[in-house]
């Protein structure tokens, strides 16, 4: 018979493993206690307890639980391994799992811990291995995981090593095939790939049953790549719509609001600063940074330095740029940049020629990018005396494309135009001399031919352009600049180099005859206007000129308009002259009398005789003297003009 102790093990393993197949991962843990408590060294329930903590995502719970009992660590390596992966601890997982007995589960964690180290060499080598050894139903995700690390070494600048993938018709590994096409710069076709990975998930995802929103986050990670695609090839406003239609998704991953954020911040600069700093606070949430590689983290803290030090935000800026160089010592460089662009902002070039005075003698690179900031200064305060001096003292070391073109740039500018022709002579002999790279040569011989046929230098610019149709015979383009410098000076060279101009062919539907004929020069209407009846009909030659010179086109008069009447209007009648006046001029006008019976009331001083006062008032005179005046003016007027009526309906003075 069955102890009890060995009956009730029995028991609770059989629970345990009912447990397991419902996914009721609390009560097997229950059970698992139950049964180390009976037995501390029972190595498969202590086992089942570390999985059913993995399964609800009680790592933390797991590693603690194996701390106390480190009697089984040693039995649980690659259980333990797994637990510090998750937790991103990846340094002690795969010390951990070197430790490990060799297995397919051991080789396919190892791979992914590379892979996340960012050890893509290795990982591929990995992950092959996993391919080869291994006989399951698993072989389409090793696909798929083979081809994310081919992706990603494409992405570090090491060159592609898988072309033909088995299994194309699932829509991870077309995604990760896309993700290559975008490390190779083939945004086109990237495109077109990931709106297949696209199409293709919606159909497999309805078939098992998804709703639409559960759809759109699932996908959200192809439209965000497919807007990268897009802002790569300068289609911003498309960019902002696909980013913007992957975060309406709420999509679950943080990395990837992560991403779009810092994308559509890449795209605003210094515009629409308030949605800028939203999409900062995204990229800064908890676990935005957990599956991102190192470069893209670098770049996110970088692009918020940017950010602030565009919209004037010194103060966030300096505090971003501190945390960027502790997180990443390698952005050195680019800190130092910044923080001096922000003191040339705020402060001056004085304060910044201060700030990298230390620097001055370190690295040449270092040395012209901080040129190239105080140049870019210069320039945006107008000063362009200053900014040509310091291009000038480092076109004397280096002679580079970008310098000597900015440089001719402003002489041609300031009206300099011998010193932009000088300056592209000097770094043509610099680069021929083999002072600098060859590759250089071509593109200054190009540039500098034109400005020596300007300023009259034919010997010069003959010999660049020589020099550069030796080293690429088939273009025409050079030919031809060739023959427009030897036809100033050297008439029979020129004649030789048009004979090697390749012959143009005329299409099949050109009629030669037509062309020939000068009549289309002049329109159909002219060719009628010339030929008359009884003339002599002339050669299509002479009936031309005679058009041209005898008969000059004329131009067509537009038709005026009538003037609209008013309908009551009456030719016979005719308005009155003085319709315009203002109606006190009129002649017809009568005077308004004022009332005149009170003038001696109030006047004189008081007992006064009323006779002898009136005799002395001067306005009385006045008043009876405009009163006759209007009075044969009134009569006069009467006799030329008759009254004038305002009724309505009449016809004359009425303004219209």
């Amino acid at each position: 018979m069955k102890k009890p102790q060995q009956k009730d093990k029995a028991s609770l393993f059989s629970d345990i493993d009912k447990y397991l197949l419902n996914g009721d991962y609390e009560r097997a843990i229950k059970d698992c206690n139950r049964v180390l408590h009976l037995a501390p060294d029972n190595e498969l329930a202590f086992r089942c307890k570390i999985i059913c903590c993995i399964h609800l995502d009680r790592v933390s719970d797991a590693i603690m639980f194996m701390s106390k009992n480190p009697k089984m660590v040693g039995k649980l390596g690659f259980e333990t391994a797994y637990c510090y992966y998750r937790l991103q601890d990846m340094k002690t997982a795969k010390e951990i799992l070197d430790k490990c007995e060799d297995s397919v589960c051991k080789k396919e964690l190892m791979t992914q811990i590379l892979y996340r180290m960012e050890m893509y060499d290795e990982a591929y080598n990995s992950c092959k291995e996993v391919i080869r050894i291994s006989k399951d139903e698993y072989d389409e995700e090793r696909q798929t995981n083979l081809a994310a690390i081919n992706a990603s070494l494409i992405g570090s600048g090491f060159e592609r090593r898988l072309e033909n993938v088995d299994h194309h018709d699932t829509h991870e590994l077309r995604y990760n095939m896309a993700c290559a096409l975008i490390g190779e710069k083939r945004y086109v076709e990237a495109i077109k790939l990931l709106k297949t990975a696209e199409v293709k998930a919606v159909e497999t995802l309805k078939e098992e049953g998804l709703s639409e929103e559960e759809i759109g986050k699932d996908v959200a990670v192809m439209t965000i790549q497919s807007g990268y695609c897009r802002q790569k090839l300068g289609r911003q406003k498309e960019a902002i719509e696909l980013y913007s239609k992957a975060l309406k998704n709420k999509v679950r991953d943080p990395d990837l609001v992560a991403v779009a954020s810092n994308n559509i911040l890449c795209i605003n600069r210094d515009h629409n600063v308030f949605d800028s700093q939203k999409r900062i606070k995204a990229i800064r949430a908890d676990g935005a940074e957990a599956k991102l590689t190192r470069a893209q983290r670098r770049d996110m803290h970088i692009n918020q330095c940017l950010f602030y030090l565009l919209t004037g935000q010194a103060d966030l800026c300096k505090e971003t740029c501190a945390l960027t160089a502790s997180k990443f010592p390698e952005t050195e460089h680019e800190i130092f940049l910044i923080n001096t662009a922000l003191i040339l902002k705020t402060d001056g070039i004085e304060a910044a020629k201060t700030f990298v005075a230390p620097t001055v003698g370190q690295t040449e690179d270092m040395q012209l990018r901080i040129s190239l900031c105080f140049v870019q200064q210069l320039l945006r305060d107008r000063n362009r005396k200053d900014a040509i001096s310091i291009l000038e003292s480092l076109a004397e070391k280096s002679y580079k494309p970008g310098i000597i073109g900015a440089l001719v740039t402003l002489y041609q500018q300031e009206g300099r135009v011998n010193d932009a022709a000088a300056t592209l002579k000097q770094a043509v002999d610099f680069h021929r001399k083999g002072g600098g790279n060859k590759k250089y040569l071509n593109v200054l011989w190009r540039h500098s031919a034109s400005p020596m046929i300007q300023q009259g230098d034919l010997g010069e610019a003959v010999k660049s352009l020589e020099e550069l149709q030796k080293s690429s015979p088939d273009d025409i383009t050079t030919l031809a600049q060739l023959i427009v410098a030897y036809s100033r000076y050297d008439i029979k060279k020129a004649h030789k180099l048009i004979s090697q101009l390749p012959p143009v062919t005329p299409p099949d539907d050109l009629d030669l005859a037509t062309l020939e004929s000068p009549n289309w020069l002049s329109s159909i209407k002219m060719m009628k206007k010339s030929t008359k009846s009884d003339s002599v009909p002339a050669t299509p030659q002479i009936s031309a000129i005679a058009v041209s010179v005898s008969e000059p086109m004329k131009k067509k008069k537009k038709p005026k308009c009538k003037s609209k009447l008013p309908k009551t209007f009456d030719p016979e009648y005719k308005p009155d002259p003085e319709r315009w006046l203002p109606k006190h001029e009129r002649t017809g006008n009568r005077w308004r009398k004022q009332r005149r019976g009170n003038l001696d009331v109030g006047k004189g001083t008081q007992g006064v005789d009323s006779a002898t006062s009136v005799a002395y008032d001067m306005s009385a005179r006045i008043l009876l003297r405009k009163e006759s005046e209007l009075s044969s003016s009134t009569s006069k007027s009467s006799v030329g003009t008759p009254k004038k009526s305002n009724r309505k309906g009449q016809h004359g003075g009425s303004r219209r």
